[in-house]
């Protein structure tokens, strides 16, 4: 990382918080969070309590960004945050525990407290959240394909309970009782979704609940098919909507009462935002049509969580479709205060009766201008600094096989030299059919039998049937091997399809109908590629052809120290790839799908004098010369909100409330700017 984050301030910070927590504990004062059916509200310390809660997803931030997007959502109103944990992020491989940095859970809770904030966990060990695969780690499926997640097969629930034995005590030690923030705790999420009622794992999961949280802790679900856990009576029973059940609450919540006829209305995921996909629109959700929303929630009595509350990015992770995680949350990617923010604040500010504090002054963003690139190297010209893992055999293997999780495998083989005499051909066109991949897979052939680019034969996109690249070579030579890039877009996060998700070659591999054998199987690991770039063997003046797809193109941007804030990293010149700056990465483009275009670029990762500037191109050549090669850096984003989208309806209920309220720093705009 480029600029030094202040871990000790941070540390200090939540030293000093769990020193006043065991402080506070030691008071005559019980703290205590409780349900009161009889009146259908939360007891805090004795008191009916509604909370107004907004998520956030600690993991898709860097650390030294938690203090101000928690000061803005308290500055919001909100008396809690509700977060994911996600079990792959915090234990990338069996045994592996992660629990700094971006994964410091323990750190986010206290700074969380400091700002006043409970918190409600959502500890999985499923929580989808837009995440890959769930938050489930996909080196179960390295262990057995086959095993069934979110189930009561025994080798699962011996892995969730090797996490849940590091993870709850965690949360143990931050529960509200015992002085820290923690008022509910939710284990599973969404189970109707999976069209599974395994009640053997669900009850499995409320005992380690208990064995862990105590008897008095809230525990509860979230399902709206109301089939399977709600009807085992053991966790409290809440539900997720949008805008359009805000219109009839009492109808809206029917099927939960008759199911749970008395306690606290709870909507766990207020739908204020929501995702974009490759290849579709920009999608907005009316800014006023929110606040109207949470208006009338909020008289009704019901507990909220905005979901989300700031709309995160995904770095290289995430479902298969998606790039950014949820389009016109409160706060956008760099926590900026703008129109859809003022509306809930002031909504807010009017259900309570309680003045917000300040909002703190929105960051700076600048536009720096133009970086010229070149194009420096071919991918698989370099790939033996990436290489992590090498399996042979008839057939390819699964990246899970391989160890890995998420990213870039290659395949390659040897056509062999009979194979005219198996399958003949009079011509120079060759049809190469591969029956199933996931997710996307960039096919090149070649001369050479050490991994090259050579000629560029096509790519396939996520085909669970079979898949033809048909494509003309001069003569066999020229394509004796075949290699085929394997990029795994994120494991499947939802649904029944999460069963056996493996990602790579999955089937037989023809060509002209005969049967390929004989395959290498890789694994890759990008992240040595930004540090390896300079070193990089550069593209052959002459030798073999060489493809324009899968090359690496290299910059500089030079900044000064009063230079360094936040920027947004245009691509519109190239088509699909990554972008790393100063090594670190910031995720996937793809402006030829769209909606969108800009990368967002925090300061944290930039420095002062020179920054290193690097870009996989996995389709297309952007540019043939240095002239046409380059990255605008601009002050705003474009995420494709010019593109066709939901406005506000004409026949939305309109807020009527008080005048905005102002802030002590940024004057927050009037209009919907539709940036977020």
């Amino acid at each position: 990382m480029a600029r030094k984050i202040d871990y000790s301030a941070l540390l200090f910070a939540a030293w000093f918080i769990s020193f006043s927590i065991a402080v506070q504990h030691d008071s005559s004062v019980q703290r205590s969070f409780i349900i009161d059916y009889d009146n259908n509200t939360f007891l805090k310390d004795g008191q009916p309590f509604q909370y107004i809660s907004g998520s956030i997803h600690y993991f898709r931030l860097l650390p030294d960004s938690w203090d101000d997007r928690l000061a803005k959502m308290r500055a919001a109103g909100l008396n809690a945050v509700q977060i994911y944990v996600p079990w792959n992020f915090h234990m990338p491989r069996p045994g592996q525990h992660r629990f700094t940095g971006s994964a410091d859970l323990d750190l986010f809770l206290a700074l969380a407290q400091k700002h006043d904030l409970l918190a409600i966990v959502r500890a999985g060990p499923y929580i989808c959240a837009e995440w890959d695969f769930g938050g489930l780690p996909a080196w179960l499926l390295q262990r057995n394909a086959s095993i069934v997640m979110r189930s009561s097969d025994p080798q699962f629930l011996a892995a969730v309970d090797e996490w849940m034995a590091v993870l709850l005590p965690i949360i143990a030690r931050r529960l509200y009782s015992s002085g820290g923030n923690v008022i509910m705790v939710q284990l599973e999420n969404e189970y109707g979704s999976t069209g599974q009622c395994d009640l053997a794992y669900i009850r499995h999961l409320y005992q380690l609940g208990r064995r862990y949280l105590g008897n008095q802790t809230v525990l509860f679900s979230t399902d709206n098919t109301l089939t399977c856990v709600a009807k085992e009576r053991q966790f409290y029973a809440t539900i997720d909507f949008g805008v359009d059940g805000t219109r009839s609450l009492k109808d809206t919540f029917a099927p939960l009462r008759a199911l749970q006829p008395k306690g606290p209305l709870v909507n766990s995921e207020y739908y204020a935002g929501w995702l974009d996909h490759w290849s579709s629109p920009h999608v907005r959700v009316g800014a006023q049509l929110v606040a109207d929303g949470l208006a009338r929630m909020l008289a009704y009595g019901v507990n909220v969580n905005i979901y989300m509350f700031f709309g995160a990015r995904i770095s290289a992770t995430g479902t298969a479709p998606t790039r950014r995680h949820l389009s016109r949350s409160q706060l956008p990617e760099n926590g900026d205060t703008r129109y859809k923010y003022q509306l809930i604040r002031q909504v807010i500010k009017d259900a309570t009766g309680r003045q917000p504090s300040p909002v703190p002054r929105n960051s700076s963003a600048s536009s720096f201008g133009r970086v010229k690139l070149q194009r420096l190297a071919s991918l698989l010209g370099n790939l033996d600094s990436l290489i992590v893992n090498r399996l042979d055999g008839k057939l390819p293997v699964t990246m899970e096989s391989l160890g890995q999780f998420q990213g870039f495998a290659l395949y390659g083989t040897q056509i062999s030299e009979d194979f005219e005499a198996v399958a003949p051909s009079l011509t120079s066109s060759y049809s190469l059919r591969v029956e199933k991949v996931r997710d996307f897979v960039y096919a090149f052939a070649s001369s050479n039998s050490k991994p090259s680019l050579g000629q560029f034969l096509g790519f396939i996109s996520y085909a669970e049937s079979a898949a033809v690249l048909n494509f003309t070579a001069s003569d066999l030579s020229s394509i004796r091997n075949i290699w085929l890039l394997v990029e795994n877009c994120g494991h499947v996060n939802s649904g029944p399809d999460i069963q056996g998700n493996v990602k790579g070659i999955l089937g037989q591999v023809t060509l002209n109908g005969a049967p390929l054998y004989g395959w290498r199987s890789y694994s890759l690991d990008f992240d040595r590629l930004a540090a390896k770039l300079p070193y990089a063997k550069r593209l052959a003046a002459s030798g073999e052809p060489q493809a324009a797809q899968a090359s690496l193109y290299m910059g500089r941007l030079i900044l000064d120290k009063n230079s360094l804030t936040d920027t947004y990293a245009n691509l519109s010149t190239f088509c699909k790839g990554q972008l790393w700056i100063n090594g670190f990465n910031l995720g996937r483009y793809w402006p030829c799908a769209g909606p969108q275009v800009t990368l967002y670029v925090p300061r944290a990762v930039l420095r002062e004098g020179s920054n290193s500037v690097a870009v996989l191109e996995l389709l297309q050549a952007p540019c043939l010369s240095d002239s046409s090669c380059k990255i605008d850096f601009l002050r705003e984003p474009d995420v494709g909100f010019r593109s066709k989208s939901v406005a506000d309806s004409a026949d939305s209920l309109t807020y009527r409330g008080k005048s905005a309220v102002p802030s002590s720093a940024d004057q927050l705009p009037t209009v919907d700017d539709e940036r977020i």
